[in-house]
């Protein structure tokens, strides 16, 4: 936490900590920029990047990173 001026401006950082990876929504936006499917769900699911699946199955970068995906069934 950093306090600016009387106000308090929370840096937030996310961890998986199964896979000890930082993903920061800041930080991409296309799937040319993931580096594997577990990222780019991240992206889509936690930072609202619905770019990501184009054809909104909730399976993003389906061309890419995550061409072998098939999300687990009731979800």
């Amino acid at each position: 936490m950093l306090k600016l001026a009387g106000l308090v401006v929370l840096t937030v950082s996310v961890t998986l900590a199964a896979e000890g990876l930082k993903y920061d929504c800041r930080a991409k936006k296309y799937c040319r920029e993931m580096t594997s499917c577990e990222e780019a769900l991240y992206y889509l699911k936690v930072c609202g990047r619905k770019r990501l699946d184009a054809d909104k199955d909730g399976v993003p970068c389906e061309n890419t990173v995550c061409r072998n995906y098939r999300p687990a069934k009731g979800r």
